[in-house]
């Protein structure tokens, strides 16, 4: 119990020390106030204080000056630490990782973490972000169709620390999300088989109506078509996909719901003689590096992973007000490539 306490002084006194210099009270190269005076503040040993400055220290945030005192460090070399929490084979993680890395800088390390834990497991690595490794901010990719279990898990630990969501979020979260926006993916898909004369359009997907982005997804296409068909436009059955392409005299368009669903379809038509983007278009809402590995390599939108990146870069330096909720939409792009006309 007694380092239970003396865990929760400490990250007081950091979150205190903190607030004060982004707050613009203590400036690049000013003293700060001494650990006595931060002792009799939190009515803290000096132990206690001396361990929460090293801890800012560590980090880059502060700059002890021996018989002087602590300065804060120059903005340069404050380095923010960032846990990211998500699937970490999940085909969306790479890429979202790969822009944070590109765009936050130097001075943000970011630390990525299993989020399919036991639910004592994650809370032990909570504890352990906000009380041993001192964490700034914690990034959420959740699966899809669990963002509101995981919010609910989260709930208690916001109070300490600031949580923001990527790619997916809870859907009356108050929590900075950075979103790709699947609905404009969509309808650029979409737009463009318009564009190129293909009259009939199916959405494939193997994976269940689970509420998630998919089911948005799902939606936003239904919506865009609905007045040129009746017919049942999502499918899951490659088998019935084929029948459909082999009736048709006219080439047909196929939204993709993923990379993976793309790959598995065009395998599944090559295999059948169905010849790509002559009979069938294939276009596929992801831009991971599989659809450069099959012939033909498959168009995709490109959700705008790097732009959520540098959304996230501004949130994490504090460019970004939280006393209002947050949320940032990505501008997707079509990469035209081999499997559509």
């Amino acid at each position: 119990m007694i380092t239970s306490i003396s865990q929760s002084l400490k990250e007081r006194i950091r979150n205190w020390v903190l607030v004060k210099i982004q707050g613009g009270e203590w400036l690049p190269g000013e003293k700060i106030s001494s650990i006595n005076q931060i002792a009799i503040e939190f009515d803290a040993s000096r132990e206690t204080v001396r361990l929460s400055l090293e801890n800012l220290v560590q980090r880059g945030v502060l700059q002890p000056k021996q018989g002087m005192g602590y300065f804060v460090a120059s903005q340069s070399g404050i380095n923010l630490r960032v846990a990211l929490l998500c699937k970490i084979d999940g085909v969306y993680v790479k890429p979202i990782y790969q822009g944070l890395v590109d765009e936050t800088g130097e001075n943000i390390s970011i630390q990525i973490n299993e989020i399919r834990q036991p639910q004592k497991a994650l809370t032990a690595l909570l504890e352990d972000f906000i009380t041993r490794q001192a964490i700034d901010r914690i990034l959420i990719i959740p699966e899809p169709g669990k963002e509101e279990e995981i919010d609910a898990f989260l709930r208690p630990f916001k109070r300490r620390i600031q949580i923001g969501w990527i790619d997916k979020a809870p859907a009356k979260t108050k929590d900075p999300v950075f979103l790709c926006d699947y609905k404009a993916c969509v309808n650029i898909i979409v737009d463009h088989y318009r564009n190129s004369d293909i009259e009939q359009m199916f959405y494939y997907s193997r994976n269940p109506e689970d509420h998630s982005i998919f089911t948005t997804m799902r939606k936003t296409f239904r919506k865009a078509i609905s007045s040129n068909s009746n017919s049942n436009l999502v499918i899951s059955d490659w088998q019935h996909l084929l029948s459909i392409i082999n009736r048709q005299n006219k080439p047909i368009g196929i939204l993709a719901e993923s990379d993976i669903e793309a790959v598995f379809l065009l395998s599944r038509l090559k295999s059948n003689s169905i010849k790509v983007p002559q009979q069938v278009s294939i276009i596929s809402c992801d831009n991971s590096e599989i659809t450069e590995m099959v012939t033909p390599t498959i168009t995709s939108v490109d959700p705008g992973f790097i732009e959520v990146g540098r959304k996230v870069r501004n949130w994490i330096n504090g460019e970004v007000e939280n006393s209002s909720p947050v949320k940032f939409y990505s501008t997707p792009i079509l990469i035209k490539k081999e499997s559509s006309i």
